[in-house]
Parts: C-alpha cells; structure tokens; sequence
C-alpha cells in the first residue's frame, strides 16, 4: 500500500476483508493465494499477485516509478535492502505467531530468540551501513521503512 501511495495508485486499489492466520486460514485469500498469505493484488485482468517483492515491482511498472533502479549495482542493492526489510518482517510475524498462536505448551523460546536476533543482527548491519540512506529513494528503502 505504501508503494501504490507513493506512485499514486492507491485510488485503483479496493481493500477486501481478509483474516490471514497460519493455522485457520481464510478461504477468501485461498481462492486467489493457495499460500493464503497476504498481500495478494489482483489485477485488472484478474491475475492474482502473491508476495510484497512481485506486488511492489508490478505497481512500480503500472504506475512508471522509478523505486527500481533499472539495472547494475543500484538495483541489486535495492533488492537486497527490500530483501532485508522483508526479512525483518517475516521474523518479527514468526516471533508474534509463536507467542500469540501457538499453544504455551508447545512454544519454542529458542525460536523465538533465533527470530529476535534476526532482527537485532538486521537493524546492526543497518547501523554500520548507514550510507545507504544517502542513496535516491527506492523500493529498498522503502521496505526497510515498512520493517522499522
């Protein structure tokens, strides 16, 4: 949502009801995401997008934004930081899932460490790598933002 603010296409975008859960999944998400995770973004056309990476680089070619450098080094970099942000994400839902879903008989506090200190090790490289926030805005970024 992020992404379709900043190209301006958030206008072209209807919001559903979903209850995304990884044990009771929502079969209106299933119906378009067999992983019945969100974001899902179906198009125009109809096809069903799954995963932010594939979702944000569709809006950023529909709406000819510039938040993905085109090609060498300014790209790779930019998927790498969306990468990272992403990562710092996932972890942070695992951590909340173990401890908000699971059973307390069943939890795994090492998990949980292991999740935390994912995101501890994420936000350190990103204080010894604090140049790239002198870079040109991009999907990168913005990811990271997302993340923190």
């Amino acid at each position: 949502m992020v992404v379709a603010d900043e190209l301006g296409l958030s206008d072209r975008i209807t919001l559903l009801a979903s209850s995304a859960h990884p044990v009771t999944r929502d079969a209106s998400i299933i119906a378009n995401n067999p992983l019945g995770k969100v974001p899902t973004l179906i198009t125009d056309d109809g096809a069903a997008l799954y995963d932010s990476r594939v979702i944000c680089e569709y809006l950023n070619a529909i709406g000819h934004g510039s938040l993905l450098p085109a090609n060498g080094p300014e790209r790779w970099e930019a998927q790498t930081l969306q990468a990272l942000g992403d990562g710092i994400l996932d972890a942070a839902l695992l951590a909340r899932y173990e401890t908000a879903v699971r059973p307390e008989a069943l939890r795994w506090p090492e998990w949980v460490e292991g999740k935390l200190d994912a995101i501890r090790t994420s936000l350190a490289y990103l204080e010894q790598h604090t140049e790239v926030f002198a870079r040109p805005f991009h999907l990168g970024l913005l990811t990271i933002g997302c993340a923190l």
